[in-house]
């Protein structure tokens, strides 16, 4: 980073109240903004059952015991931290997976296997939210597992319930959406839900592209490609991560998804961050696994690429 452009994430908690005012003026389609991936997937352990959402051979081999279920959780799991934890290391966008899960009624954050009741980490969310009136978070719920309409809907009236007028309604249009005006109108959540028919923001509005690899080069150049590809009226998200493969899996058995993937991405993906600009087609949302190592260098790369917008406007 240069020396001589403010560091914007030097309060990785309060890092939206802080940014410059100027940046709180822009569409936040064109601000960068960290994300994590498979959000809240921390609470995973090889005691947690196996999920809807397990590919079959997974489900099957699940007789094997406590031995596979141990291989499973390290596979699974992709970040250290919750709801709370996450938002005061700066992320802002939550990738979410319900579920579910026979003998309750409460509906759990899954990937492979269960972790936490979603409403825990809603209820974290908002709680934030409350003591951090200035800052914003976007929640996209992409994967709904044993879902009915009847579920659907009581589903959506839970989340309305929990935010309630912190909620910034659907109206299509996302240039005008900056987070002065949320702080203005006491907006603080954008809800992103992947299914038609609702009146939160759809999916249309948050292009996700899934580069689907375990391959470093195959991804940069994927991110690359579909940056390139970005509509300039509309958000973007960028998937910054490696998914590996039951083959790539087996190779790798008795290592994990934190040490085989996140860990070997972590340098390529700062380098890459660090090229982007924020800005009208630039990086917006990006996400990532285990956003903590390294202290939370990724959070800090994907802040200061706002940088970028500042050396624009103070030409």
């Amino acid at each position: 980073m240069n020396n001589s452009v403010k560091d914007l994430a030097t309060d990785l908690e309060n890092w939206m109240s802080l940014i410059p005012q100027e940046l709180r003026r822009m569409p936040i389609i064109n601000i960068a903004i960290p994300g994590s991936h498979d959000s809240f997937t921390a609470n995973i352990t090889s005691n947690s059952d196996i999920s809807p959402d397990a590919e079959e051979i997974v489900k099957e081999l699940s007789v094997l015991g406590p031995i596979f279920k141990e291989v499973i959780a390290r596979w699974s799991k992709t970040q250290c931290y919750l709801a709370n934890d996450q938002l005061i290391r700066g992320i802002r966008y939550f990738d979410l997976r319900t579920s579910t899960k026979e003998g309750t009624d409460d509906l759990y954050i899954v990937h492979t296997l269960y972790s936490v009741p979603i409403q825990t980490c809603l209820d974290e969310i908002n709680s934030f939210l409350d003591l951090h009136p200035k800052e914003v978070v976007i929640m996209d719920f992409q994967h709904f597992f044993g879902f009915d309409e009847t579920l659907h809907k009581k589903f959506m009236q839970d989340i309305s319930t929990t935010f309630g007028s912190k909620i910034l309604p659907y109206d299509g249009k996302m240039n005008n959406i900056t987070l002065d005006s949320m702080a203005q109108n006491k907006y603080q959540v954008i809800i992103i839900y992947r299914i038609d028919g609702t009146t939160f923001w759809p999916s249309a509005c948050f292009p996700n592209p899934w580069p689907n690899t375990v391959s470093i080069p195959t991804l940069i150049q994927s991110l690359n490609d579909n940056l390139k590809k970005r509509q300039k009226d509309i958000a973007f998200i960028s998937q910054c991560v490696l998914t590996p493969d039951a083959k790539f899996i087996l190779e790798h058995v008795l290592s994990s998804l934190e040490e085989e993937c996140a860990k070997k991405l972590e340098n390529y993906r700062s380098k890459w961050i660090e090229a982007q600009v924020a800005g009208e087609c630039g990086l917006n949302i990006i996400i990532a696994d285990f956003i903590d190592l390294s202290d939370c260098k990724y959070v800090r790369d994907v802040i200061n690429v706002n940088q970028s917008l500042l050396k624009v406007l103070n030409k």
